[in-house]
């Protein structure tokens, strides 16, 4: 598995966790569990080889690879919608 095998959800998850700053916060944002996202975190750092956040009892911080990570996955969510948006004419 490799970073061209990250799903959109798994996207969505990433950008969830960076912006509500915690597991927890990112599960209510994406009608889940703490357990699903946190599992679905691990396997994206593992398919990119990277660890994307600080995990503390602050909640959950982007490392510099994380705040890069989440600038991408913004983009390809938005070039998603766009081409939802172009296909439906």
């Amino acid at each position: 598995m490799t970073a061209a095998d990250l799903a959109p959800q798994e996207l969505r998850t990433l950008v969830a966790v960076a912006e509500e700053g915690g597991f927890s916060a990112a599960a209510v944002r994406l009608g889940t569990t703490q357990s699903a996202v946190s599992h679905a975190v691990r396997g994206i750092e593992g398919k990119l080889g990277v660890v994307l956040f600080e995990r503390g009892r602050f909640g959950a911080r982007p490392t510099p690879a994380g705040e890069r990570a989440t600038a991408h996955a913004r983009r390809v969510l938005r070039m998603l919608q766009a081409l939802a948006a172009d296909a439906r004419g």
